[in-house]
């Protein structure tokens, strides 16, 4: 089920080592700040970033953007596209619950650790979400 918008993100640069608790999301950490994914595919120079705000009304929004360039005979070009969604969102018992627009809330398997410096990560039906700067 697809709640969030599903970007593959590798977790090269998070230790596995450092508590991981499934569930565990809270009012206040999803509060805390927006939270973003950022994929890069060198081979084809294409990037996909995320953002999601959670909202105190039990609302979110989502905000994305892919870029790329190409080159070929013609030259290069580059593209770039612009996503915008939402729902409601709330937490029962540390397991997560979201809708996209006004559909029925579903669970969203998450997971909360932290990476080498401390910082909450919320891998969320296997997409690792970190606080946006």
């Amino acid at each position: 089920m697809n709640k969030v918008i599903a970007l593959i993100i590798t977790a090269a640069c998070f230790s596995t080592a450092l508590p991981v608790h499934a569930g565990g999301v809270s009012n206040e950490l999803l509060l805390s700040s927006a939270w973003c994914t950022f994929t890069y595919n060198k081979t084809t120079g294409y990037s996909n970033t995320t953002r999601v705000r959670f909202n105190k009304n039990g609302t979110y929004g989502t905000g994305g953007r892919a870029e790329g360039y190409s080159s070929g005979k013609g030259g290069t070009y580059s593209s770039q596209s612009d996503t915008s969604g939402g729902g409601r969102w709330k937490v029962t018992k540390g397991e997560l619950y979201m809708s996209q627009g006004r559909g029925e809330l579903g669970i969203v398997r998450t997971i909360v650790k932290r990476n080498s410096s401390g910082y909450p990560i919320i891998l969320a039906d296997g997409v690792e979400y970190s606080q946006c700067k």
